[in-house]
C-alpha cells in the first residue's frame, strides 16, 4: 500500500472534499482524485461511491480511512515523542564511572544536568576502570568517566581533570622514615583500578618495593584499614578528608613534591552520541585534551 497515496485519500475523506484536500495538501485537486483512483487501482477496491462532485466512503472506504487515521496519529505521536528525546524533554543516560569519579565528583554534575533536563532518567553504573571501560565497549553506557588510562585502541581517552593523591597512615603510628617504606604493609585496590596503577607507579618512581600488601576493593576500605593500625595507603585526597579532619589517619610524605593523577573521559570514536550524553559532556567541560 503506498502510504503517501493513503495519506491524500485519508485527507479527502476527511474533509469530505477534493479541493480541500488539495488546498491542505499543497496540490492541485485533479492531482487528488488522481491519487485516489491510484489508489483503489493497487488494491483493486472501490474505496468511493461518487455523486457527480460529492463522493463518501462505502464500507471499505470507511474502513480503510479508520485505519489510516489510526496510522498517521501513531506517526504524528512517534515524531512527537522522537522530538522530545532530541529536545531532551525525555530519555535515558548510563553513565559509567569508576569508583571515585562515581562517589565524589559525579554529584555536582548530576545535579546540574538534572536541572536542566528533569524529563531524562539519569542512571549511574560505578565499577573499576577496567570494567567501566568494558561497559563502554559492550555500548552498555553513554559516558565513561575513570581514574586510570586505559590502552585500548578502540577507545578514545580524553583528559577530564586532575586529583591529588596521599600517602596516609594511622595517626598513631610515629614518624614513617624513608628507610622503612620497603618493610611497610601497603594496603592497596585490586587489580584493574585506576587507584592500584596509579600507587605502584609511585612506588616505583619513589624506588619503593613493597615486601607486604593487602588488597582492598574500595578507597574507602583502605582508609579504614589505615585507621584500623593494618598499614599504609595512597588514596585520593578527596576519600580521605574526613577522616583526615577527624584525625583517624594522617599524611605522610613520599616525595617533595604534589602527588597528582589525572581523571579521564573514555569514548568510541565511530559511535554517535544520543543527545543526553553530548549534554552530559559539554556540562563537564569542552576544554579536554586527547591523549590517546
Amino acid at each position: 500500500m503506498n502510504l503517501h497515496l493513503l495519506r491524500i485519500f485519508v485527507c479527502a475523506v476527511e474533509v469530505n472534499s477534493f479541493t480541500k484536500a488539495a488546498d491542505q495538501l499543497g496540490i492541485s485537486q485533479p492531482a487528488v482524485s488522481k491519487a485516489v483512483r491510484e489508489l483503489e487501482s493497487q488494491l483493486d477496491t472501490l474505496l468511493l461511491e461518487r455523486r457527480g462532485k460529492y463522493f463518501k466512503p462505502n464500507e471499505a472506504g470507511q474502513v480503510l480511512f479508520d485505519y489510516g487515521k489510526s496510522l498517521f496519529a501513531m506517526e504524528r505521536e512517534a515524531s512527537e515523542v522522537l522530538r522530545a528525546f532530541k529536545n531532551l524533554e525525555r530519555g535515558r543516560l548510563i553513565v559509567g564511572a569508576s569508583t571515585t569519579v562515581a562517589s565524589y565528583w559525579l554529584a555536582p554534575y548530576l545535579k546540574k544536568f538534572s536541572d536542566k533536563h528533569p524529563g531524562v532518567n539519569v542512571q549511574v553504573v560505578g565499577a573499576n576502570t577496567e570494567n567501566v571501560a568494558q561497559l563502554l565497549l559492550d555500548c552498555k553506557v553513554d559516558v565513561a568517566l575513570v581514574e586510570g588510562a586505559v590502552n585500548n585502541e578502540r577507545i578514545e581517552t580524553r583528559l577530564w581533570r586532575t586529583e591529588e593523591m596521599v600517602a596516609i597512615a594511622p595517626s598513631f603510628e610515629n614518624s614513617i622514615r624513608k628507610r622503612e617504606l620497603d618493610q611497610q604493609v601497603w594496603i592497596l585496590r585490586e587489580q584493574g583500578s585506576g587507584s592500584r596503577n596509579v600507587a605502584e607507579q609511585l612506588l616505583l618512581n619513589m624506588g619503593i618495593q613493597a615486601q607486604r600488601t593487602l588488597e582492598m576493593n574500595s578507597n574507602e576500605a583502605i582508609i579504614q584499614a589505615v585507621a584500623a593500625g593494618c598499614g599504609v595507603g595512597i588514596v585520593p585526597k578527596i576519600t580521605a578528608r574526613d577522616q583526615l579532619a577527624l584525625r583517624r589517619v594522617k599524611r605522610f610524605a613520599l616525595g617533595s613534591g604534589k602527588m597528582e593523577r589525572p581523571l579521564f573521559r573514555l569514548r568510541l570514536p565511530h559511535r554517535p552520541l544520543a543527545n543526553a550524553a553530548l549534554a552530559f559532556e559539554a556540562l563537564l567541560g569542552t576544554n579536554a585534551k586527547q591523549t590517546s
